[in-house]
């Protein structure tokens, strides 16, 4: 896909994961995220590229609402996550786009056998639909967890890196799509604080 060239991480990050690799899979409690939302802020800066020429037309950045879904699937330690994305239009605050993504997350790529944990996505992204177009969101993020045995008390997702990729074909300057950075960051959200139209 034409513009699908995204920011690289920085040498110190990519270390770091070598670092926590060497400690990585086989969580104590794998599944303790399952079920919860996060409210989170979506963060975004690029540069924004013209249909056909690849000329650079500026850039923008912003920041939109959004929820996540962690669902997991998994034995003995072992499985994948799968992330719903749920994003406050851009016109419309009253109304939300739900995406159930595609890409599950492997345990394998949760870092840290206990707490806290750092999750990388790698090449799978997540995807947000703020209404005026589809942005992919390529993270690593760190889970700050706090809990009882198998028993969650308090949870937090923190920015350690991310790149952006936005299907901008209805931009009204003739933009085909924006390349840059992104940042996630949240507090755990309980259901009476997620929107209804969010809820599954």
């Amino acid at each position: 896909m034409k513009g699908t060239k995204t920011f690289g991480m920085v040498l110190a990050v990519v270390v770091m994961i070598f670092v926590f690799a060497s400690v990585a899979s086989a969580q104590t409690y794998a599944g303790i995220l399952d079920g919860q939302w996060f409210k989170i802020k979506l963060g975004v800066k690029g540069y924004r590229v013209a249909t056909g020429t690849d000329t650079v037309l500026g850039k923008g950045s912003g920041s939109i609402s959004a929820y996540l879904y962690f669902d997991y699937t998994g034995i003995n330690g072992t499985g994948t996550y799968s992330i719903i994305t749920c994003t406050q239009d851009d016109l419309n605050p009253s109304q939300y786009h739900v995406i159930v993504n595609s890409d599950a997350i492997s345990t394998d790529d949760i870092y840290g056998q206990t707490y806290p944990e750092v999750w990388d996505f790698g090449g799978t992204p997540l995807v947000f639909d703020d209404g005026s177009g589809l942005l992919s969101a390529y993270p690593t993020f760190y889970t700050k967890i706090t809990a009882d045995g198998a028993t969650l008390k308090n949870a937090s997702i923190s920015n350690v890196a991310c790149s952006l990729y936005a299907d901008l074909t209805d931009d009204d300057q003739g933009a085909d799509y924006a390349t840059g950075s992104c940042s996630i960051s949240g507090p755990r959200a309980l259901p009476p604080k997620v929107p209804q139209a969010c809820l599954p």
